[in-house]
């Protein structure tokens, strides 16, 4: 088989092992939970094989970590960081999150859990990448104040963890089989983060 090929082949066998790891990892609720005799048996292979990819189910879970990551959540960071209006920026952040990421993704429910409970050092880089959500919140809450646009008196870091945990929080509550609702949803918590953050309760946030 040409290199290409066998290359081809390979990516592909690593993301059907990652697609079963991210299947149990829903279904047992934990890393902690999901042995590699269960990925074994749902991705249908041996344990020299998991071995031959990933080395150790540690480098398999930072591999499902970082998947997630690339299709994910950096495509919609990109884009947040390309808004240079902060409360246009602050909108899509609430709205893209909430309905492209949170609402499509029942799995980051454990992924995210992990990330930040997990001190591994071989999980610092997946740490920094969600790091990186925090600080842009952080930073488009402080440049709102700067323009007048959000309460002064509050503490950006506070309110970038609570605007967060908001959004994060959907995925322990959220029916998946009922998308019909995201719309709603998005708009709701984007109506409270608006009124939450804004001087003067229905504020310059919301006209």
């Amino acid at each position: 088989m040409a290199s290409g090929k066998r290359e081809k082949a390979s990516q592909k066998k690593r993301l059907k092992i990652i697609q079963a790891t991210l299947q149990l990892l829903l279904k047992k609720g934990s890393s902690v939970s999901v042995s590699t005799t269960d990925i074994c048996s749902v991705a249908r292979l041996t344990r020299p094989t998991l071995y031959h990819y990933f080395g150790s189910k540690r480098n398999l879970l930072y591999s499902v970590h970082m998947e997630s990551i690339e299709t994910t959540l950096r495509p919609y960071l990109d884009e947040a960081i390309s808004i240079d209006d902060p409360l246009k920026r602050l909108k899509y952040i609430v709205r893209t999150f909430t309905k492209e990421v949170i609402c499509k993704h029942p799995e980051l429910r454990v992924l995210i859990h992990d990330a930040l409970t997990m001190q591994d050092k071989h999980f610092r880089g997946v740490r920094e990448e969600w790091k990186k959500h925090y600080l842009l919140i952080r930073d488009t809450i402080a440049q709102l104040q700067s323009e007048g646009k959000a309460k002064a008196e509050m503490k950006p870091s506070w309110a970038a963890l609570f605007v967060l945990g908001m959004l994060t929080w959907v995925t322990y509550w959220f029916e998946y089989d009922r998308q019909d609702e995201v719309d709603q949803i998005a708009d709701m918590i984007l109506l409270l983060v608006l009124n939450g953050l804004g001087p003067n309760g229905r504020d310059s946030l919301t006209s």
